[in-house]
C-alpha cells in the first residue's frame, strides 16, 4: 500500500535504495568469489611445491594444457610426468602481484611467479609473469590453462 501512494520523490528514493542495496551485495560478491580464487591457486602453489600429485590431479582439468615461454605446447600428462620426475626439484616459488578477472563461470588469474631450483642436474631462476585459466565445474574450479613468459630485465 505504501508504494503505492505517497510522492514520487520517495518511490524513485526508494528505488535509488533498493539498486544501492543490490549493487553492494554484488561488490561483496564478486570480492568474495575473487578472494575464494585467489585460495584456489594457493592451494595449486603449495600442491606444486610439495609434490602432491593426487592434489594436482584434482585441480587440472582432464584437458588441461600448458603453453610455455618457448612456444611448447604441454598436455596434463606431460606436466604432472615433470612433477614426479627426480629430475626436477624446486627449492623455492612465490607468486605474487595476484589479479582476478571474474566472468561467466571464468576466470584469468595473473601473476607474476619467481621460483628456483634444478632440472637434470641444470639451475634455473624463473622471473615469469603467468596466466591460469580457470573455469567453475561441478566440484569446484579446475585449471584449464596455463602460460607463463619469463620477465627480461631491460
Amino acid at each position: 500500500m505504501f508504494l503505492f501512494g505517497g510522492s514520487m520523490k520517495l518511490k524513485f528514493a526508494l528505488v535509488l535504495f533498493f539498486l544501492a542495496v543490490c549493487g553492494i551485495c554484488f561488490s561483496q560478491t564478486k570480492q568474495s568469489e575473487e578472494e575464494d580464487i585467489s585460495r584456489f591457486v594457493e592451494r595449486y602453489d603449495n600442491a606444486w611445491n610439495h609434490k602432491d600429485t593426487a592434489a594436482i590431479e584434482r585441480i587440472l582439468a582432464p584437458d588441461y594444457v600448458y603453453f610455455s615461454s618457448k612456444g611448447q605446447v604441454r598436455s596434463r600428462q606431460s606436466l604432472l610426468e615433470e612433477l614426479l620426475s627426480p629430475k626436477y626439484k624446486l627449492a623455492s616459488a612465490e607468486r605474487i602481484e595476484v589479479k582476478v578477472y571474474l566472468t561467466l563461470g571464468t576466470a584469468v588469474v595473473s601473476s607474476r611467479w619467481k621460483g628456483h631450483g634444478t632440472y637434470d642436474g641444470q639451475e634455473f631462476h624463473d622471473d615469469q609473469r603467468c596466466s591460469i585459466v580457470l573455469a567453475l565445474g561441478k566440484q569446484g574450479w579446475l585449471v584449464l590453462s596455463e602460460h607463463c613468459t619469463q620477465i627480461v630485465a631491460p
